[in-house]
């Protein structure tokens, strides 16, 4: 069978799908797939049949672990809340998350341990949202005790649930405000990981640096395209580039985890380290790096793929693209398998899997090898991956956002070198700040002048007739 992870793969996420459309009872599908497993482990011999159990164990289970996604242990805190009750709530537990100040509230994640209401106090597990009406410095492990009200989000959306399942997805079902100082207790004392805590550390020094050398609005781009700090971007800069359809930029992505990969161990093969602590102090640096870009979709893909890679050098053995990209499918969703209905999750992967599957047939169409000319070779390649990328997402981004965007191969085009180019001089801008400070001020002027750039050409590929057609 050639490539046998990816048909598994293609079972699994049937089974995934096929749960969340027909309503089976958890241990009954338990049931049916012991006995697969007993009857897969006695008919090894017998390929055909042995394939067939082994596939349908994979469908099984995909179903069961999305069903025992939604199982919640007792002690979770949605099990000690009635909705609609306007009782006050007494939480302890710690953030889980850095604070983020965006639309006036700040948010972060409580991971509550003890809940306590009518003066009855229980253990509980589980993680609540938190809004905050007002400025606070709140970081990461810090424990506090929050009184108040207890909600569930609001819809927004038509569609999933939208925020309420966006947030279910991210296994929250509770949301606090906070309207004053009086609601917060600091406890003085810290808890969670003290790797997180250090790449949270981290990545608020290089932001900060980030900030130092740039002005507000390029620094909030290069923070997002560099570190995946997303916050500080203005509502009308996204939306210019969501009706481009480059908004992609904003994202941390394989390319970023790229650059960081070649980088280190350029560094490392500069400084002579051997070739196999080259390969692992490389992987190490990816794993931090994901840490501290907030470990979304993307970045994990990037990862994964990037450690995927690594293993085969290490081994002295061929990659190849599809296996990686079912390798980081699949870790992603064996760790929370709702995150395939998830909007940024599929188009993540579709659209890599859509320049890796249309780009060389698109490419063998137009007989790309019989141009001459390289620069004309070089763009109509830039073409080509743009469209390949736009055909597969053009029906995701349709359905959930209600837009079509034709100007996005022509913005993808120009966009993308120049997004390139900024990230090179945002990443050696960082290093340089870190290194020499004043070295820094050599490559702010150009990365301001890039990111100046890119933001003028993609509003007026936007006023172009029929840029992009809602609907």
């Amino acid at each position: 069978m050639k490539r046998p992870l990816v048909i598994l793969a293609v079972f699994y996420v049937l089974g995934i799908i096929l749960a969340g459309l027909i309503r089976l009872d958890f241990w009954l599908m338990m049931g049916v797939a012991i006995v697969v497993f007993v009857f897969v482990s006695l008919k090894v011999r017998e390929k055909h049949l042995f394939l067939v159990l082994v596939l349908f164990l994979a469908l099984l289970a995909g179903g069961l672990n999305l069903k025992n996604a939604y199982r919640l242990p007792g002690c979770h805190i949605r099990n000690f809340v009635a909705y609609k009750d306007n009782a006050v709530y007494c939480l302890n537990g710690f953030i889980a998350s850095q604070p983020e100040f965006k639309n006036n509230h700040l948010w972060f994640i409580l991971r509550v341990r003890q809940i306590q209401t009518d003066k009855l106090r229980y253990k509980c597990c589980g993680e609540v949202l938190v809004k905050m009406d007002f400025k606070q410095v709140l970081n990461y492990g810090e424990d506090l005790t929050l009184i108040g009200s207890l909600g569930r989000p609001q819809v927004f959306s038509r569609s999933r649930g939208g925020y309420r399942d966006f947030l279910a997805r991210q296994g929250i079902y509770l949301i606090m405000p906070i309207q004053n100082n009086r609601q917060i207790i600091r406890q003085d004392k810290f808890s969670g990981g003290q790797l997180t805590r250090g790449c949270l550390w981290l990545r608020f020094y290089l932001e900060q640096i980030i900030r130092r050398h740039l002005p507000a609005l390029p620094a909030s781009i290069l923070s997002a395209m560099v570190l995946g700090q997303k916050q500080g971007i203005p509502r009308l800069v996204s939306d210019s580039m969501i009706k481009a359809g480059t908004v992609h930029i904003l994202v941390v992505s394989g390319f970023n985890v790229g650059i960081v990969a070649f980088m280190i161990n350029l560094l490392l093969k500069i400084l002579r380290f051997p070739r196999k602590g080259r390969i692992i102090l490389t992987a190490i640096c990816l794993l931090i790096y994901c840490l501290i870009t907030g470990a979304t979709n993307p970045v994990i893909r990037a990862t994964v793929m990037g450690l995927v890679f690594l293993a085969a050098h290490l081994l002295k053995r061929e990659a190849d693209i599809y296996n990686s990209l079912v390798s980081a499918a699949l870790f992603i969703l064996v760790i929370n398998p709702r995150q395939l209905s998830d909007v940024g999750f599929q188009l993540s992967f579709i659209s890599v899997l859509a320049i890796v599957y249309f780009y060389p047939k698109l490419k063998a169409l137009v007989h790309l090898e019989s141009c001459k000319i390289k620069i004309l070779k070089f763009i109509i390649e830039g073409c080509l991956v743009s469209f390949s990328a736009w055909l597969g997402t053009l029906v995701i981004i349709a359905l959930n956002f209600r837009i079509i965007a034709p100007v996005t191969v022509l913005a993808n085009i120009l966009i993308v070198p120049l997004a390139t180019l900024i990230t090179l001089c945002g990443f050696i801008l960082v290093l340089s700040g870190l290194i020499y400070p004043d070295l820094a001020n050599l490559f702010s002027l150009p990365t301001m002048a890039l990111i100046t750039l890119l933001l003028n050409i993609n509003a007026a590929l936007i006023k172009l007739p029929g840029a992009y057609i809602y609907f």
